[in-house]
């Protein structure tokens, strides 16, 4: 509920502060005083449209702030969640500015953000019916959620939209399955050739390093072989080799070691050569033995390492990868193999689906159709008491075929949504003879007001809005019509906070909550003031809206009289 509004340099305002009731408030005052400004501020503040012409006239800025008490509004909780924000002893306070320079700027409770979101919030937390943006039974997507809660289908309609939920769920996984197929068939014959032509290579981690080495020799085998054994015999083989040549210095040198023992660390040193020299000769040897030029080896390993070349041009670098790619290739076909046979799997679930979709919707959809008259007779029924006895209520529900829709019980095939394979949109007439036409239309705010009046003082106690205002609910009525009228908003009122303008005593006199609304001059300036009334203010406020501005002893009597009944 509304506890208190504050409006600073808006339009006529200077500065006022508004205290609310949680019951029946009713703003009273001559045309012109001012009454809907003050509507239009908390319309602003609410998300609504801000203009630098509403600031008042000398000033550089307006504000106007909402405090709001959200005890008891838990959809509007679990918003504030989403949002990352949270009311503090249920107190959210909305606060909106408008600067000549920097344009307008929104807080909830002191903390920064959008229109956007301020704009969410509002919605949530004030229904204004009149000429004003937050008419929500004006919104014809609204008026199934209406006509449902009315009829008490909410758990029908929640295995409905489950499962139509599933079934998009379902029916996208299905796609994106086929896709992943599609994109795999394109593939498979390639990848089966690839792996074919990996596998048959036999590739082993390093060949290429050996092969590469082996045919280095291969191919320098002659100049090999030849240089390895020209050095052989210089070192051991030939006359006049190494190996000869050291021995003969050491037959002269070693007779010298008895004479002279200094030279026997040479004689040592010429051991371990001729001994170094017999090893390098045995190697070579060894070589010769072993190394011979084989061309037909050459042509098999450079065939070899041609194949793992182009491999690696094909694929990529490495044996190791060539590997990996032709693993990340057999997995992509066994998943082709997976897909296949889930993708089967989730078509017979979709199968399955579909049937509990059709028959579950199709029964809620017949159920809204046989019952959508006890919704039309009971607001034709208020708008009769509401002086719209010549008006006509109809709900309009729909089903609208589909060629490739899902196929229902009575053999056709329908669109289908969340809340099921209807359409409804709220109807009426206002004169007898005319067609019956979208709420919306309809052009008299009076009018338009009292129709809300009707389906909220049936509804309100299925919408989650805990503040409702009417504003010219009572143009173009008087009397016993009013009298209802006013009835009507104090019946809603025990459940929802009510503020409406009024100029009509029987409406203004049902409120428990009265706020006059008055413009003054003071200094060549002209002023909206406004004060929540005492008793006897009330009486003689009340009397005036009876007799007009020259107050009698009548009608302060009937004011009183009135007021005692109430």
């Amino acid at each position: 509920m509304l506890r208190e509004l504050h409006i600073a340099n808006f339009a006529l305002i200077k500065n006022l502060t508004l205290p609310f009731s949680g019951k029946l408030n009713v703003l009273t005052g001559e045309t012109g005083a001012g009454k809907s400004i003050i509507i239009e501020a908390l319309n602003l503040v609410l998300g609504g449209r801000a203009d630098t012409s509403d600031i008042r006239t000398g000033s550089k800025s307006a504000s106007v702030e909402a405090v709001f008490d959200i005890g008891k509004n838990k959809k509007l909780k679990a918003t504030l969640f989403d949002l990352g924000m949270e009311a503090d002893d249920n107190l959210l306070i909305l606060r909106r500015t408008i600067n000549q320079e920097v344009g307008s700027r929104n807080f909830i409770n002191d903390k920064p953000v959008t229109l956007k979101v301020m704009k969410r919030v509002g919605d949530e937390l004030v229904d204004i019916h009149g000429q004003h943006e937050h008419q929500n039974l004006l919104k014809t997507e609204k008026h199934i959620d209406y006509l449902d809660n009315f009829l008490g289908l909410g758990e029908k309609r929640e295995v409905v939209s489950s499962l139509f939920n599933s079934f998009l769920e379902k029916k996208r996984e299905l796609e994106e399955r086929k896709k992943r197929i599609k994109e795999l068939k394109e593939k498979e014959e390639l990848y089966r050739f690839q792996i074919q032509e990996i596998d048959d290579a036999q590739l082993k981690t390093g060949e290429d390093e050996e092969l590469e080495k082996r045919q280095h020799i291969l191919e320098n085998a002659e100049k090999l072989i030849q240089t390895v054994k020209d050095s052989f015999e210089m070192l051991y083989e030939r006359e006049g080799s190494v190996f000869e040549i050291l021995n003969k210095i050491k037959a002269h040198i070693e007779p010298l070691c008895d004479i002279d023992q200094s030279l026997e660390k040479g004689k040592v040193q010429l051991d371990n050569a001729l001994f170094g020299v017999e090893e390098i000769s045995q190697i070579f040897s060894s070589y010769l033995n072993k190394m011979e030029f084989d061309p037909d080896e050459l042509e098999i390993v450079t065939k070899r390492l041609d194949l793992i070349n182009r491999l690696k041009m094909k694929y990529v670098s490495t044996i190791n990868e060539i590997n990996e790619y032709r693993n990340a290739r057999q997995k992509e076909l066994k998943e082709l193999e997976d897909v296949e046979i889930k993708t089967e799997e989730i078509e017979n679930e979709i199968k399955e689906i579909e049937e509990k979709l059709s028959t579950s919707s199709y029964s809620l959809s017949e159920e809204r159709m046989k019952r959508k008259k006890e919704l039309e007779e009971r607001v034709n029924r208020e708008l009769k008491e509401l002086g719209m006895g010549s008006s006509e209520f109809y709900i309009d529900a729909k089903r609208f075929e589909k060629e490739d829709g899902l196929s229902f019980p009575d053999g056709k095939k329908y669109s289908i949504k969340e809340k099921g394979i209807d359409q409804v949109a709220f109807l009426i007439s206002t004169n007898p003879g005319e067609p019956c036409m979208q709420l919306k239309k309809v052009v008299s705010g009076g009018e338009l007001s009292r129709i809300m009046l009707a389906l909220k003082s049936i509804l309100a106690s299925l919408d989650e809005i805990f503040c409702m205002i009417f504003d010219e609910a009572d143009v173009g009525i008087g009397g016993a019509v009013a009298e209802e009228v006013g009835d009507k908003m104090k019946k809603i009122s025990k459940e929802r906070q009510v503020i409406t303008l009024t100029h009509l005593h029987q409406i203004a006199s049902k409120g428990v909550h009265h706020i006059k609304v008055e413009k003054k001059e003071k200094d060549g300036r002209t002023y909206t003031y406004a004060n929540v009334l005492e008793e006897e203010e009330r009486i003689e406020e009340i009397a005036r809206l009876i007799s007009g501005e020259k107050l009698t002893k009548t009608a302060l009597e009937h004011a009183r009289t009135i007021l005692k009944k109430t």
